[in-house]
């Protein structure tokens, strides 16, 4: 078992139920300073099959935006483009690389000229 969440070694369990990341959610919003941002990883090489995933987590928890991660490859991460424009939710980061500076932040013209390239 980990530590307490906000520990270096804390990890959330592999698979919550929507009743257990709405437990997390309430506990999170009770934490004086904890974190009100909820940011839903999503693999670049996800297909549509993203977009379910985004509206489950959405109804579950209030994802207030997206992290697309392995955009270096081949992987457009098109995805993305549905789920802001049918659920509203902003793309905040992508990850170009496997270093933690390779996360950076998400720019809107970089992102649909590189789909064109």
């Amino acid at each position: 078992m980990g530590e307490a969440p906000g520990s270096c070694s804390w990890t959330p369990p592999v698979a919550c139920t929507p009743r257990e990341l709405k437990k997390i959610r309430r506990i999170a919003e009770r934490t004086p300073g904890a974190p009100q941002e909820v940011l839903l990883v999503i693999d670049a090489t996800t297909g549509q099959n993203g977009l379910a995933q985004a509206r489950q987590f959405t109804d579950a928890v209030g994802v207030t935006g997206v992290v697309l991660t392995k955009l270096d490859g081949t992987a457009k991460g098109g995805v993305v483009l549905a789920i802001e424009v049918d659920l509203g939710i902003p793309v905040k980061l992508i990850g170009i690389g496997e270093a933690p500076e390779d996360l950076v932040p998400f720019d809107p013209a970089e992102f649909v000229a590189a789909l064109f390239a």
